[in-house]
């Protein structure tokens, strides 16, 4: 034989070996709610012979020899399988990534609404933890702020404008699935009760300490702030509009028409 002949046998050789190896595939990444699977491994061609192992995580190989063999015991989080194939002498291998999402994990929870008052624009977010694979984010739905750590449970909003600042703390669960859950900032503008006239007390009204305030010489008695069906008001969450003052100074009593204005 020729040395031309024997280069090209030798190449016809490899060419051949190599048409016969087949392409290992270890099947598709798969995202679970159980701890239980069913391997997508390529099949073994004739002869050849194939095996699974686990590289990280943990499980159950029910048959190592099967490409579709069951898996048990999975932890949840990600585990790695290869799957290895002898095909005459010719060894290829193959990995998957199985994530398994924990089903009992609780949903979103996006806490208490709070309320608070300028000159305060800060206010503390506290929602439900949450461990990988889960992963969690808060979102602005209505008003306007800035979130220190958008997935951080327990973060800071600033910023944040007068009136309802909305938050959502969204949950994805992967193949367990997506939850929500909204909580609300109530900022609140300092309200003030000013006169209807110029003339008598000046009552004010003041947000920090929920109190109200008359400012006149003498001491104040009976002190009421009503609205205009009479029912007492008492808090800093007064609406824009007319209300009614009543008081006493010494002996002598004083109503007093006050709007409030924000």
């Amino acid at each position: 034989m020729t040395l031309r002949a024997i280069i090209s046998y030798s190449a016809l050789l490899l060419s051949f070996t190599t048409l016969k190896a087949q392409v290992t595939d270890a099947g598709p990444d798969t995202s679970l709610c159980v701890s239980y699977y069913t391997m997508q491994g390529s099949p073994l061609p004739a002869g050849a012979t194939g095996f699974w192992a686990l590289v990280s995580g943990c499980g159950t190989i029910m048959n190592a020899g099967s490409p579709t063999t069951d898996l048990n015991s999975l932890c949840i989080g990600t585990n790695v399988f290869v799957w290895y194939v002898d095909d005459n002498g010719a060894i290829t291998t193959d990995q998957v990534a199985i994530t398994v999402f924990d089903a009992t994990i609780q949903t979103a929870s996006a806490g208490v609404d709070i309320q608070i008052a300028i000159p305060n624009t800060m206010a503390m977010l506290s929602a439900n933890p949450y461990a990988y694979p889960c992963s969690c984010q808060w979102t602005i739905v209505q008003g306007a702020g800035v979130i220190a750590d958008p997935t951080d449970p327990n973060t800071y909003a600033s910023d944040l404008t007068v009136g309802s600042n909305i938050f959502a703390w969204t949950c994805d669960n992967g193949a367990c699935g997506i939850t929500s859950d909204t909580m609300t900032v109530e900022v609140l503008d300092p309200t003030g009760l000013a006169s209807w006239s110029n003339s008598g007390p000046v009552v004010s009204f003041e947000p920090f300490s929920r109190s109200i305030k008359v400012s006149a010489r003498g001491p104040v008695k009976d002190l009421r702030v009503m609205d205009l069906n009479g029912r007492i008001i008492g808090n800093n969450a007064i609406e824009q509009g007319l209300y009614l003052a009543t008081f006493m100074i010494g002996d002598r009593n004083y109503w007093q028409r006050i709007v409030v204005t924000r």
